[in-house]
């Protein structure tokens, strides 16, 4: 059994926003499953980006924002979640005063080399 508080974790610094890896794919003894948690400031921003294979659910835990899917922008609030399938594209706003924190679920997760941004057409891997 695993126990952890949000106040613990280690931020890592990482494009426009932070996140924080709750539990990897050896905690879960499945490959490519993964749950970390993103936090964004006021004002911040992900850009637009998509994966091939991987699939992911998103937990708002604190804070308002907009996650865009496709084309929808979907204003976001503490409790709200989202499926995002591959091939969508997808983004993030905080749009409150306060972080928005959200945890990302994911499967079928490759690696960096699955995050692909529209603005380029590259990967990060």
């Amino acid at each position: 059994m695993t126990k952890n508080n949000l106040s613990n974790v280690e931020w890592q610094g990482r494009f426009a926003h932070q996140k924080a890896i709750l539990f990897t794919e050896d905690d879960f003894d499945s490959k490519g499953t993964k749950v970390q948690v993103i936090k964004i400031q006021p004002g911040g921003k992900i850009e637009p980006h998509y994966h091939k294979l991987r699939s992911e659910a998103f937990y708002v835990l604190k804070g308002n924002g907009i996650i865009t899917l496709d084309n929808e922008q979907l204003d976001c609030q503490q409790d709200d979640y989202i499926l995002c399938k591959p091939g969508t594209v997808h983004a993030f706003e905080c749009t409150s005063d306060a972080d928005f924190i959200v945890a990302v679920f994911r499967t079928n997760d490759p690696g960096d080399s699955d995050m692909l941004w529209v603005s380029d057409g590259t990967s990060t891997g």
